[in-house]
């Protein structure tokens, strides 16, 4: 379980963690980190063929599009404003919490068109300096990258982010992600006047939380959020993939269980 002191009240919503699309760099197995390249055409055709199972496992919430959103969240201390609405994304039902890269934002607005995007720079990939777009290949041999795999991942990328640090700046990430997501809540309720039910045992959220990011992401995520726990690198998921589960938040920290690794269905390609 994840510790915070963000949580105001017990909260359960559902959650989804997608990988974004192929790109040239992951057909060609390279570190993929802060190079901003679009999705393969071809992966791009293949995401509009997932978008009917993603939506299945993400039911949207049927609300009205007079229910728009707040422009700040509070987070102590001060505010913070999360980027959310564009222009085009004004007054959307669901909202997806995006990377600021260009392959995830395509894969959201492929999979999920009608929903708003909230952009989080924190869920943006590893930083991984010298490596940045290098593959195997290309790195046999390199002593610094020898001394990587021998660490088991857990020494800094040369010019680039360890994996803790990484894992920290993510979940930094994920507390925005919870505290807007529990202040929309807070907001709709008050605007079906049903606000007295917010102080009492367990809320659930009506929206599903949609994450949109890359594969390090999500493997930070999980390893801090899993329950039963499981590892960093045991959450490897191929692009257009992803995790389902429930997150629970309590005075006690943050949690995802009942998950489970969303794979696409028998003949469905995902560049793989």
């Amino acid at each position: 379980m994840c510790k915070t002191e963000r949580i105001s009240r017990n909260m359960k919503a559902k959650i989804v963690l997608i990988r974004h699309g192929m790109t040239q760099g992951n057909q060609e197995h390279r570190y993929v980190g802060t190079t901003d390249e679009g999705m393969l055409p071809e992966s791009v055709e293949e995401l509009r063929g997932m978008q009917k199972f993603w939506q299945k496992q993400v039911p949207m919430n049927r609300r009205t599009a007079t229910d728009s959103v707040h422009d700040e969240v509070e987070i102590a201390p001060g505010k913070i404003t999360c980027e959310q609405y564009s222009e085009k994304n004004e007054n959307k039902n669901q909202v997806v919490y995006v990377s600021p890269y260009l392959r995830a934002k395509q894969t959201a607005d492929i999979l999920f068109p009608d929903a708003g995007k909230v952009e989080i720079a924190e869920f943006a990939e590893c930083r991984f300096g010298e490596f940045e777009y290098k593959n195997y290949a290309e790195l046999n041999g390199n002593p610094d990258y020898q001394r990587y795999i021998d660490s088991g991942g857990t020494t800094a990328f040369p010019g680039g982010e360890t994996k803790a640090g990484f894992t920290d700046r993510v979940m930094r990430g994920f507390e925005k992600v919870f505290v807007d997501a529990e202040s929309r809540e807070g907001q709709k309720r008050l605007r079906c006047d049903v606000s007295s039910r917010i102080e009492t045992a367990h809320t659930s959220l009506s929206d599903t939380i949609i994450i949109v990011a890359h594969g390090g992401t999500i493997m930070a995520l999980m390893d801090q959020l899993s329950e039963p726990h499981k590892d960093y690198f045991d959450w490897q998921v191929k692009p257009g993939e992803g995790i389902a589960g429930w997150l629970e938040a309590t005075a006690d920290g943050m949690q995802i269980v009942s998950y489970e690794k969303m794979k696409l269905p028998h003949g469905m390609k995902n560049g793989a």
